[in-house]
C-alpha cells in the first residue's frame, strides 16, 4: 500500500503574474489530498468527497467532465512523454477543501503523479512532476493555468515561502516567521466566473506584452504603459506593480519585518480589486474586517471572483480572529463560509 500526502497551496503575493512570466511567492499548506492505493490492471478510485467510485481502463483516456479527468490527464501526459505506467486501485480523501481557491486540482494531480512515480519507479524529479501536472491541466483538462500551483505543491518547505521566477523557474526558500499564522478565509462564493474572466484577463495582458514587444512582465517599466490602450494598460500596470511587491515581500521576510509584509499584502489587495477587477464584495469585506481587527495584512489569494482570502495574524490570536470574522460575515452574507489556520508545509510526499 502506498500513501501519498499532497498539500494545498496559498499564494502569499504575486497574483496573476505567473502567466506573464513574473514573480510569485506561494507556500504549500498543511491541508492535504490523501491518496492510498496499490497497483492494479485498470484505474479504480473511490472519492470520499464525491462518495463515489469511478473506473476506466488505460485505453479510454477520453474526457468525461468529472473529477476523473484529472487522473486521465496525468495518464495522458505520461503517455505523451513516453512513460509506461499501469493502473491503480485506491481511495482519495483528505481535508483540503475543493473549490476554495487552495488549488485542490493541482494537489490531486500531484498526488496521482507522485503515486505513479513511486509505484512504477518513473524516477521523476519534483520539477518533472510540476511540469507534467501543469501540462495535463493545460492541454487535457483545458485550464490555461501558469506553473504556480503545481510548483508550490511539488516544492513546498516547512516554515518557508517559495520565491519563484516563473520565467526561468529559479527559486529560493524564504524563512516565514514561526510566531504568525496565515488565516485562510473561504468566502463560500463558488468561482463560477473565474475561468472565463481569467482567460480574458490572460488574453489581454499577453496582447499588451506583444504590443510592447516584451516576453515577460518583469521587463516592463511603468512609464511604457502609456503606449497601451485600455484596459491593457490598467491590467498590465497592476502586474508590473505586483512583481515589484513580490521582491519587496521577499526582502521584508528576510529581514523579519512582518509589519511591512502585511502592509504590502493589503496594498496588493486593493490594487488587484480596483485595477485587475477580480475581487468581489465578500473578499473586500474580509480584507476590511481584517484591517479593523489589526491583522498585519490581508488580501485575496488565488484567481479571485470568490474563493479565498488570507490574513497574517499573530499565532495566538489566529482562531479568535477567524471566529470573529466568520460571525460578522454570516450576518451579512448567506454563503457557507469557513476559515482555516495554516502554516507553510512540506511539498507532496
Amino acid at each position: 500500500m502506498i500513501r501519498i500526502e499532497s498539500p494545498g497551496r496559498v499564494n502569499l503575493i504575486g497574483e496573476h503574474t505567473d502567466y506573464t512570466l513574473g514573480y510569485v511567492m506561494p507556500i504549500a499548506i498543511n491541508l492535504y489530498t490523501i491518496l492510498e492505493g496499490e497497483k492494479s490492471q485498470d484505474v479504480i478510485l473511490y472519492s470520499e468527497y464525491f462518495k463515489e467510485e469511478r473506473s476506466f481502463n488505460l485505453n479510454q483516456l477520453n474526457k468525461e467532465n468529472t473529477w476523473t479527468d484529472y487522473v486521465k490527464g496525468i495518464y495522458w501526459v505520461l503517455k505523451e512523454e513516453g512513460y509506461t505506467v499501469g493502473g491503480m486501485r485506491g481511495k482519495i480523501s483528505g481535508n483540503l477543501p475543493i473549490g476554495a481557491g487552495l488549488s485542490s486540482s493541482a494537489s490531486f494531480e500531484l498526488a496521482i503523479l507522485s503515486f505513479l512515480n513511486k509505484a512504477y519507479s518513473l524516477n521523476l524529479s519534483r520539477l518533472d512532476m510540476a511540469l507534467l501536472a501543469k501540462k495535463a491541466e493545460n492541454e487535457f483538462v483545458g485550464v490555461p493555468c501558469g506553473i504556480l500551483d503545481q510548483f508550490a505543491i511539488a516544492f513546498g518547505k516547512k516554515d518557508h515561502a517559495i520565491f519563484l521566477d516563473t520565467e526561468n523557474l529559479n527559486y529560493e526558500y524564504v524563512p516565514f516567521p514561526k510566531d504568525v499564522s496565515v488565516v485562510v478565509f473561504y468566502t463560500g462564493v463558488k468561482r463560477e466566473l473565474a475561468s472565463s474572466a481569467y482567460a480574458e484577463r490572460r488574453r489581454t495582458v499577453e496582447e499588451a506584452l506583444r504590443i510592447l514587444g516584451k516576453k515577460s512582465s518583469k521587463e516592463v517599466e511603468e512609464e511604457e504603459l502609456s503606449k497601451l490602450p485600455s484596459p491593457h494598460a490598467r491590467y498590465l500596470g497592476y502586474i508590473v506593480r505586483e512583481n515589484r511587491r513580490v521582491l519587496e515581500v521577499r526582502d521584508a521576510l528576510k529581514s523579519g519585518d512582518i509589519i511591512k509584509v502585511g502592509k504590502i499584502l493589503t496594498e496588493a489587495h486593493w490594487d488587484i480589486a480596483k485595477n485587475y477587477e477580480v475581487s468581489c464584495e465578500e473578499l473586500d469585506f474580509f480584507v476590511k474586517k481584517a484591517e479593523e481587527l489589526k491583522a498585519y495584512g490581508a488580501r485575496l489569494t488565488g484567481a479571485g471572483f470568490g474563493g479565498s482570502a488570507i490574513a497574517i495574524v499573530d499565532k495566538e490570536k489566529a482562531h479568535e480572529f477567524g471566529e470573529h470574522i466568520l460571525r460578522e460575515y454570516k450576518k451579512k452574507f448567506p454563503w457557507e463560509a469557513r476559515y482555516f489556520v495554516v502554516e507553510p508545509s512540506e511539498g507532496v510526499k
